[in-house]
């Protein structure tokens, strides 16, 4: 399957629309509402991956290859972007800042996450 953020919007707008039909009954728009409800879920979830796929592209390109060791290869690590060709930090310091930037981002990553999890568990 090679579905896009785009297809997700398009999933979004045509259930926008199923919710604006005036013509569903009370127990129609009920389901709705419920099938609305576990989109948004979804779709936070997606959105939520390409935003960590978009930090973990970010901190390569600003630190370069050396630190694709510490992104999970679920998120475009070592074998997934090895096709990059920017250049590594020169010194160990350069390289201990991007170690920590990287842990930094993870770690934030995975705090969203959660906070997103907790968010769905409330709702």
């Amino acid at each position: 399957m090679k579905n896009k953020l785009s297809h997700l919007n398009n999933h979004l707008f045509a259930q926008l629309e199923r919710l604006s039909d005036e013509t569903l009954t009370p127990e129609q728009i009920e389901q709705e509402v419920e099938r609305a409800k576990a989109i948004v879920g979804v779709s936070d979830q997606i959105v939520g991956a390409a935003a960590l796929q978009f930090k973990a592209a970010e901190l390569v390109a600003k630190h370069g290859r050396g630190v694709s060791d510490m992104i999970p290869e679920s998120m475009g690590g070592r074998q997934q972007i090895e096709h990059v060709r920017a250049e590594g930090p020169k010194t160990d310091e350069e390289r201990e800042r991007a170690e920590a930037e990287a842990r930094r981002i993870a770690r934030e990553a995975v705090e969203e996450r959660q906070e997103w999890a907790r968010q769905g568990a409330v709702q």
